[in-house]
């Protein structure tokens, strides 16, 4: 179930229902040319952003499983694309039925929009194709009307016996089952322009009259050729028009055929003329750039979230864990004491307490046992360390708190918790998984050096769509950090947003107090030996509070519904 109609949230759901990396953010849609990733520009979670999103994702998917190779430049390329995008589409409806609506909902807007209308002869024999293929194939109605407006245009220029060669090779899309194949259909049609066989049988016959001509010529045994009649003169000019290359006979509609020149340069250059890929992503730009960026900051992200390697060996473990031994021992006796709660009585019930009958007669009615539900904890827990420019000087202390806090609640029972670090890296992402839920923490994996750059607010947006997809009720971000983030209005608005969608958010400041700006559950360490001190403070509100919303839902371990 889609948690939210968010498009980082749908977007999530998305990709890993089809196994491919989708991410939202930054001023610019793309996908990657081997189908590894899909990014949508961030942007407000519309009708029309949805119906887009979910378009562009379901069309790459079908390029993703289903194309195997590249495509070439000029004219060619683009027919390539146009009946692959109709095959892999097809294909996709067959493995997933319900895209269907989804493809077609795309083809509808931009039929409507006028952006397949064709400007020109080039357009007008990919629209053809392209409207056979969504119209008669994939059954999208709102497109067939293009077909008779492409016709219209070839048959100005080539005629229909033009149009009736071109069905001839396109009737056979649906049998398409390679890339390969696709190939062949697009040469096709590509060698049909060049040379359609409608001017190769002019060619002939023009051939043939002048080879009879020549026969007769030699046949009076003069040697010479017989003066012909004006009639006959008159013809030959005729046939030498038809059979020419530039002529104006071309066909029955007009006569309008381009010149060899022109057909060239449309061979050669690329038109993006019904790529639906490219009209998405255009669109999805085009909404993200007329959004207002105060109203973007409290947009949420879909951040890449990478995995750091561990490089630099295991850290010094002696302190954490001590630090860990401590806390576990104290958190485990917390959570322990307030499962023991006392018997209940009522006025009403299923079980008589036999022993409280004679209670009755000193007028307390309460002779019932009640059952007690006892609070369970069950929670998800996102550990967000700080590994920025700015940490220099603390990260020896960042590393080690990480690991011990993981350490500590990795032990508990009810917990599930993976801790991620975020800063700023050249071509990499900048969220990457140090230890993912349910791995048992090595402290290899919390030793890393700084790098540059503070994305506070990316680290929440990830914290926060990886927490939506757990099943836990309870909903944690420890932030540890030394509260410095690159952009303070985005970390703010971040911050904001994840705590409305009922996550809670607590910071552990290393070694400075700055992330009492950000955070109001926060405490402060300058070495990891204060660690269990603040973490208490910060856990004891968070995990065992009794006023918490969640209360009720996570009563003797039940869940949400």
């Amino acid at each position: 179930m889609i948690r939210d109609q968010e498009l980082a949230g749908l977007a999530m759901t998305l990709g890993r229902d089809a196994k491919i990396k989708i991410t939202v953010g930054g001023d610019g849609s793309y996908c990657k040319p081997d189908g590894s990733q899909i990014n949508i520009a961030r942007m407000p979670s519309t009708p029309l952003g949805r119906m887009l999103m979910t378009g562009l994702v379901f069309h790459e998917i079908g390029h993703k499983n289903y194309t195997k190779g590249g495509r070439p430049d000029g004219l060619l390329g683009d027919m390539m694309n146009v009946i692959e995008d109709v095959r892999v589409d097809k294909e996709t409806i067959k493995a997933r039925p319900g895209t269907c609506f989804n493809l077609e909902a795309v083809t509808t807007h931009y039929v409507n929009k006028g952006s397949l209308e064709p400007a020109n002869l080039a357009h007008a024999l990919l629209g053809k194709v392209m409207a056979y293929g969504f119209g008669r194939v994939l059954k999208h109605k709102s497109i067939l009307p293009l077909e008779t407006l492409c016709n219209e245009m070839m048959d100005d220029a080539f005629g229909q016996e033009f149009i009736d060669d071109v069905d001839a090779i396109i009737k056979d899309i649906p049998k398409l089952r390679s890339t390969r194949d696709t190939t062949v259909m697009a040469q096709k049609l590509i060698d049909l322009l060049i040379n359609p066989p409608s001017q190769q049988k002019q060619q002939q016959a023009g051939s043939q009259e002048l080879q009879q001509q020549s026969q007769k010529g030699k046949g009076n045994g003069t040697g010479k050729k017989q003066a012909t009649k004006p009639d006959d003169q008159k013809q030959e000019q005729d046939d030498t028009k038809v059979s020419g290359s530039g002529g104006n006979g071309a066909g029955k509609g007009g006569g309008k055929r381009p010149t060899p020149e022109e057909i060239a340069e449309m061979l050669k250059n690329k038109t993006g003329y019904g790529d639906l890929s490219a009209l998405i992503r255009s669109e999805l730009d085009d909404i993200a750039e007329s959004t207002p960026s105060s109203k973007l900051a409290g947009i949420p992200m879909l951040p890449d979230i990478g995995r750091l390697k561990a490089n630099y060996g295991k850290l010094d473990e002696v302190e954490a864990i001590s630090a860990a031994s401590r806390m576990r021992a104290r958190m485990m006796g917390m959570l322990q004491s307030i499962k023991m709660q006392p018997k209940s009585f009522g006025l009403s019930g299923r079980k008589l307490a036999n022993e409280r009958l004679v209670r009755m007669a000193t007028g307390d009615p309460r002779i019932f046992k009640k059952k007690t539900e006892t609070k369970e904890v069950n929670t998800a827990i996102v550990v967000l360390l700080d590994l920025s420019g700015s940490m220099n000087g603390r990260y020896e202390v960042a590393n080690a708190a990480a690991f011990a806090l993981h350490t500590t609640l990795f032990g508990l029972k009810g917990v599930s918790i993976c801790s991620m670090e975020f800063s700023g890296k050249d071509n990499e992402p900048e969220v990457n998984m140090l230890v993912d839920f349910g791995k048992k923490p090595k402290s290899e994996n919390f030793n890393h050096h700084p790098f540059d750059g503070t994305p506070t607010d990316t680290a929440i947006w990830a914290g926060r769509a990886t927490l939506l997809h757990r099943p836990e009720p309870r909903k944690i971000i420890l932030i540890l950090t030394d509260g410095c983030p690159d952009d303070s209005h985005e970390t703010k608005a971040a911050t904001k947003r994840t705590v409305q969608d009922g996550i809670e958010i607590a910071a552990i400041g290393i070694m400075a107090n700055s992330v009492k700006h950000y955070w109001d559950n926060h405490k402060i360490i300058e070495t990891i030996q204060e660690l269990p001190s603040a973490m208490f403070g910060i856990m004891e509100g968070l995990l065992i509070k009794s006023n918490h919303p969640c209360q009720n839902s996570y009563l003797s371990g039940r869940s949400n519904p």
